[in-house]
């Protein structure tokens, strides 16, 4: 008995509904790095004295004297990882590591919030009366929109993972 139900249609419809998401999700994961070039990650809010504004690209990223090579490297890898997809396709290694490095992204976002960067600091006014202060970075509106893209990351890797689980193997 032959009906035509499209339930034969299922698994295939279903893998390629996956990729697709698993590979048009990381385009989050890129614009989230992109803004939060301009839009602090941590940010102290002080704008009369010394302020501690943290980017995706480190306090000052287009300032050559406070850039840090680090914040760049992870800036890059991030990004480039994410498009890969579009130029190569999902595979089972690129959702694994999607995955972890979600983990990792969600962790030190974590962490920086727990202990974020402080910094003290103290002066006169022009009469000699010391003074002085202490400045506290604390997750801005950046920091939301990069937990955004490491979660975003995190479910392509997922959909990656469960599109090459559910497609269905040669018989030999």
């Amino acid at each position: 008995m032959n009906v035509d139900d499209d339930s034969s249609h299922g698994p295939s419809d279903r893998t390629r509904h996956l990729r697709r998401i698993a590979s048009l999700l990381p385009l989050a994961t890129v614009a989230a790095w992109v803004i939060t070039i301009f839009v602090p990650i941590l940010d102290s809010g002080n704008n009369d004295g010394p302020r501690i504004r943290i980017t995706s690209l480190g306090e000052d990223p287009f300032e050559p004297a406070t850039a840090v090579p680090g914040f760049f490297a992870v800036w890059l890898l991030v990004v480039v990882f994410s498009i890969l997809p579009l130029l190569f396709g999902i595979s089972r290694w690129w959702s694994g590591a999607a995955m972890v490095i979600a983990a990792l992204l969600i962790i030190i976002l974590v962490f920086a919030a727990l202990n974020p960067p402080s910094l003290l600091w103290d002066g006169q006014t022009p009469d000699g009366m010391p003074t002085g202060g202490m400045e506290v970075a604390l997750p801005d509106f950046g920091f939301f929109i990069s937990l955004v893209g490491a979660l975003a990351l995190g479910a392509a890797g997922s959909a990656g993972w469960s599109a090459d689980r559910s497609r269905p193997r040669r018989q030999p």
